[in-house]
């Protein structure tokens, strides 16, 4: 097995989800041998030091950001360990698709058909000019899914509802009981 011999980074944030999944995967590759600096950008210098990368190579990525510091060859964004090993090993990754325009605003309420209707009429619009992008869910996974998130806060509202009345009714009973008015 070839192993590049070079200087590869891992920019990262603390507190940064993609950056959580990354980070063991640089440190799998670390363990087989692989030299990948990790570098926090929470430390000034190191953000200057990521800056600086960047302006040579003529682009800006937020965290996590993977670059060969010699090529410019770059991951800016979450991938997967079998495209981190790719990239690793040498190899040209590209750039994920992009959405073309921003996907439509949910509605505003779930219960109004018509605010659903046209959010799913706009949707469908969206995910045919964007079928490039893979595991699009449709409207409807998408409406039923805010539904569903919709009726689990309402049942947590009314159990908390129910739960703070009859602390009022025992407070109020306890009042009673001492006298205090």
């Amino acid at each position: 097995m070839k192993k590049k011999e070079s200087t590869l980074y891992y920019f990262y944030s603390v507190g940064c989800a993609y950056c959580n999944k990354v980070e063991p995967i640089v440190d799998k590759l670390n363990s087989q041998g692989y030299k990948i600096q990790k570098i926090d950008i929470s430390d000034n210098q190191n953000k200057l030091f990521k800056h600086e990368v960047e302006k040579e190579y003529n682009f800006r990525c937020g965290t996590p950001l993977l670059i060969d510091s010699e090529t410019g060859n770059s991951i800016c964004g979450w991938r997967g360990e079998d495209t981190i090993k790719k990239w690793v090993d040498g190899e040209k990754i590209p750039e994920p698709p992009k959405p073309k325009g921003d996907a439509p605003k949910l509605p505003q309420d779930f219960n109004d058909e018509s605010q659903i209707k046209k959010f799913i009429k706009e949707y469908k619009k969206w995910a045919k000019e964007n079928s490039h992008l893979h595991g699009l869910q449709t409207a409807e996974q998408i409406i039923d899914k805010f539904k569903k998130s919709q009726e689990q806060r309402e049942k947590q509202k009314e159990s908390l509802d129910g739960r703070l009345t009859t602390i009022e009714q025992n407070l109020q009973k306890l009042m009673n009981h001492l006298g205090v008015k």
